[in-house]
């Protein structure tokens, strides 16, 4: 299998209609979704609903948390001189706030990439620090970059410690540059001041999306209930989902129209584990503030699998609504446009990724094999020894110094080979992030963000737009499950192929 191929089988054959759509138009189903099953739709607002622009949003947060930082926090107006850099950082990252690094996990937990404030660490200096073992992003000082709001901590956090090592700012360690960026970055999201500047150029902030009214009400018009769960407060709800809603379609003149319920400072994701009182706000029917789960399930009449909710956060929207609540989850994830755009745009450097990794490895076989020769050659010479005679002990030399010499040139070979494999696969990973590569993938390897992902997600989709393009009652059909042994005989394989 190519290595940068998905860790699954592909789906049963698609529709001819979804087979016309654009990659970036697809829902990507990583389990079987019945779209006719789902009773009520719910709706993460921020990054869902909402998609802001995208790096100016970034940059708005980075100086409105640096300028929190200089005049509460004491700290140097150096701060303020920093730009940010949109490609500092990816999500699925984790910053380590004891160490003052920033880590790339596989799968396994294990840290594949690492850098100090803004300078990659060399695989020495990683190694020394985390070695190969699984890290516990619960443990203190760990927090995982896990929305892109959080992408700007990651890079004014790396820039301080840098500032910290050069003498430039002060503070007792790197734990309190974490914990005061985490305040200063949740400072600048609540005291109003971002919001309001956000809601005074809605038409810079808020790009409006013509299939987002479309989506909803072809949802509605199928007899789906559609909620609204989102950590905003009501009066930026109302004007972010006004700005994108209101008049786009006769059926529905207000943004509340398209919502059954609206539920607004939920506090994701305690909404999923504790039980606090809905509280109705006055004026607006169907819309509360704070509220639970199940109250939610018994307004609505829908419960576990008949919840699909959409939404942005991996732990907040999609984890905790599928392992607490049994919903149905799709996860959207806005950088998969331009993921598919450069795996396209690199689909040549990938196949030829994938026929030097073959090689390679076929290399490495056959030197296995020579080396398990000369090992059996040895053990004869060993158990045999002096019963040999001189003719049949110059032949095992002889054939001894052949197979050594044969695996030996192997060996230079497959080195080379992963020379040239490692160059063309830091080339391409860099045009998906100079420091990071892809968000998915680090060379043959799954992410921790990629693993979640497929672990707790039922589909995914780069914009809540998308959902306009597939019938509100077909089902969505998943990869069929497979382990190597079954993949062997080619059964499976064929059975899946499109």
């Amino acid at each position: 299998m190519n290595a940068w191929d998905p860790a699954f089988l592909a789906a049963p054959p698609l529709t001819e209609a979804e087979d016309r759509l654009a990659p970036a138009h697809k829902i990507y189903a990583l389990r079987t979704l019945p779209l006719g099953d789902i009773r009520a739709v719910g709706f993460d607002m921020d990054h869902t609903l909402a998609r802001y622009r995208s790096p100016e949003i970034d940059d708005l947060a980075f100086k409105k948390a640096a300028r929190l930082l200089v005049r509460e926090r004491g700290y140097s107006p150096w701060l303020l001189e920093i730009d940010y850099n949109p490609a500092f950082a990816v999500r699925g990252l984790v910053l380590d706030g004891l160490r003052g690094n920033l880590l790339k996990l596989n799968r396994e937990r294990q840290v594949v990439r690492a850098g100090h404030g803004s300078l990659a660490m060399t695989r020495v200096e990683m190694e020394a620090v985390y070695g190969r073992r699984r890290l516990s992003t619960a443990a203190k000082g760990f927090r995982s970059i896990d929305t892109l709001f959080e992408i700007p901590e990651s890079h004014l956090y790396a820039q301080m410690v840098d500032g910290l090592d050069r003498g430039l700012l002060r503070a007792e360690n790197y734990l309190q540059l974490f914990r005061d960026v985490r305040w200063a970055i949740d400072t600048a999201h609540r005291n109003g001041e971002m919001k309001a500047e956000i809601l005074q150029h809605k038409d810079f902030f808020i790009p409006r999306d013509p299939q987002l009214a479309l989506a909803l009400g072809r949802l509605k018009r199928a007899g789906k209930k559609l909620f609204l769960l989102t950590n905003s407060e009501w009066t930026f709800t109302d004007g972010v989902l006004g700005h994108l809603l209101n008049g786009q379609d006769e059926d529905h003149p207000s943004w509340t129209n398209y919502f059954d319920l609206v539920v607004v400072s939920s506090r994701k994701p305690g909404f999923f584990l504790e039980t606090p009182e809905a509280v109705p706000l006055k004026g607006h029917p169907r819309c509360f503030s704070g509220g639970h789960a199940a109250w939610l399930e018994e307004t609505l009449e829908a419960r576990g699998e008949q919840v699909l909710y959409v939404g942005d956060h991996i732990y907040g929207d999609v984890l905790r609504s599928k392992k607490n609540a049994s919903w149905r989850t799709l996860m959207l994830v806005p950088e998969l446009e331009r993921e598919l755009k450069l795996l396209e745009a690199k689909a040549d450097d990938l196949r030829e990724l994938f026929r030097l990794e073959t090689a390679r490895r076929r290399t490495l076989r056959r030197a296995s094999v020579l080396q398990d020769q000369l090992k059996r050659n040895r053990l004869r010479y060993h158990v045999l020894g002096q019963r040999l005679s001189p003719d049949a002990t110059a032949a095992l030399d002889h054939e001894a110094a052949q197979l050594a010499a044969s695996a030996e040139a192997l060996r230079r070979r497959a080195e080379v080979q992963g020379l040239e494999l490692q160059g063309l696969s830091s080339a391409v990973e860099a045009t998906f992030n100079p420091t990071w590569g892809p968000m998915f993938r680090d060379r043959d390897e799954l992410t921790r963000f990629a693993d979640q992902l497929q672990q707790f997600a039922c589909a995914y989709t780069g914009k809540v737009g998308n959902l306009h393009m597939y019938d509100p009652l077909a089902t969505v059909y998943g990869p069929i499950p497979s382990l190597p042994h079954e993949r062997a005989g080619g059964l499976l394989t064929s059975l899946s192929r499109p």
